[in-house]
């Protein structure tokens, strides 16, 4: 044994050197890909898409907005609305959901698209406004009873090109990874 030892003790050198250099070059790799993932999460931007209802002395309003509750940049890429299953063109197509006798609402609406979200940022999408009036007032409710059915997805990347959807959903605000985001439809302004 002693004898065959002395003899291969190059080729013994040989594969121990080779093991240590694989061992070091999986270390190196799996460093890399830990790095890679830090980089990512240190600009994950994370939407999330919510509605209020506001009721003052003097006005009745119901908001849309948008806010980055991620710690990254979001590149918004696309918006899409629907009401019962009808897309909207404008945020302003909102008002044509109101119930008959509720007046057109005083509106200030927004597009997302193209826009760039920072950190902690906050975009309002629409904001519908009545005044508060009693007769009013029901009209107010039954109309937010028929936006109850509005679904809003907005697709957005990061720096590195990493994509979600962040959808206007009773269930779930987590938005979901996707490949790449769609091509912002013709004549949307969004």
């Amino acid at each position: 044994m002693w004898r065959w030892l002395k003899s291969n003790l190059q080729s013994l050198g040989s594969v121990a050197a080779i093991t240590v250099s694989v061992v070091a070059l999986y270390v190196a790799w799996d460093q890399s890909r830990v790095m890679r993932a830090q980089q990512h999460a240190d600009v994950w931007p994370a939407l999330q898409i919510g509605t209020q209802y506001v009721t003052m002395d003097e006005y009745l309003t119901i908001e849309l907005a948008v806010e980055n509750n991620g710690i990254g940049p979001a590149l918004v890429d696309s918006v899409t609305a629907y009401v019962d299953g009808q897309p909207l063109g404008h945020w302003e197509d909102l008002a044509g959901f109101r119930p008959e006798g509720l007046p057109r609402p005083g509106m200030w609406t927004g597009a997302l698209f193209g826009e760039i979200l920072a950190p902690g940022e906050e975009y309002t999408l629409a904001q519908l406004t009545w005044p508060n009036l009693p007769e009013v007032r029901t009209g107010v409710d039954d109309f937010r009873q028929a936006v109850s059915t509005l679904e809003v997805e907005v697709c957005y990347c990061s720096v590195y090109g990493r994509c979600w959807t962040a959808t206007l959903d009773r269930r779930s605000s987590r938005p979901v990874d996707t490949p790449s985001c769609p091509v912002q439809a013709e004549g949307r302004n969004l």
